[in-house]
């Protein structure tokens, strides 16, 4: 089993990073999500918790003894995202496993999103973590389990800008709705 992690302090406030991170998807920054779509979705009212349920539809690169054992041709995978948004603690966590090839590895991501202890009403902690562990022979897996690892690590800031451009669209509709209502105002 290999872990890899990445942490990232995002430069807005958490009511807004939660916001645009349901917007996330699709985007031209991250074109190896085809779809999202909500399985399950409740609310807890007295504990004030959302909690989600969302399948997404996925073709990534993948190492190349991948793509020789799936037939010379990316494979189209599906992962399963459960998250909870907490307004009593203003946190956003969610677990994303896939679903597709289970029989051969499992990938699991964590991610956590919270007001950044230094700067709580400006800005946002993200703290990320995956695990990947396979079930073929131990050569095999750690060159598999590494560059699964060392391909999340290169790519983890294009989730991050998919991110920062949805939340640059949010704050731009803001400011101009705020604008409007400022300009109609006596």
């Amino acid at each position: 089993m290999k872990v890899g992690e990445s942490n990232h302090v995002y430069e807005r406030p958490w009511g807004l990073v939660t916001a645009a991170l349901w917007q996330k998807y699709p985007s031209e920054k991250t074109p190896h999500v085809l779809s999202v779509d909500v399985v399950d979705q409740h609310v807890d009212e007295e504990r004030r918790v959302l909690h989600t349920h969302r399948l997404l539809t996925i073709r990534q690169q993948v190492p190349r003894l991948l793509v020789k054992l799936f037939g010379g041709r990316e494979p189209v995978s599906y992962v399963l995202e459960v998250s909870q948004v907490d307004l009593a603690t203003q946190t956003f966590s969610a677990v994303s496993t896939n679903l597709t090839f289970r029989d051969l590895m499992v990938m699991s991501e964590s991610v956590h999103y919270s007001p950044d202890a230094g700067h709580p009403s400006a800005r946002t902690a993200f703290r990320q973590t995956v695990t990947v562990s396979t079930s073929v022979p131990a050569r095999i897996a750690d060159y598999i389990e590494g560059a699964l690892i060392q391909r999340f690590q290169a790519n983890a800031h294009l989730g991050r800008a998919a991110l920062d451009q949805v939340m640059e669209r949010l704050a731009a509709v803001a400011t101009g709705a705020s604008l409007k209502v400022a300009a109609a105002s006596p």
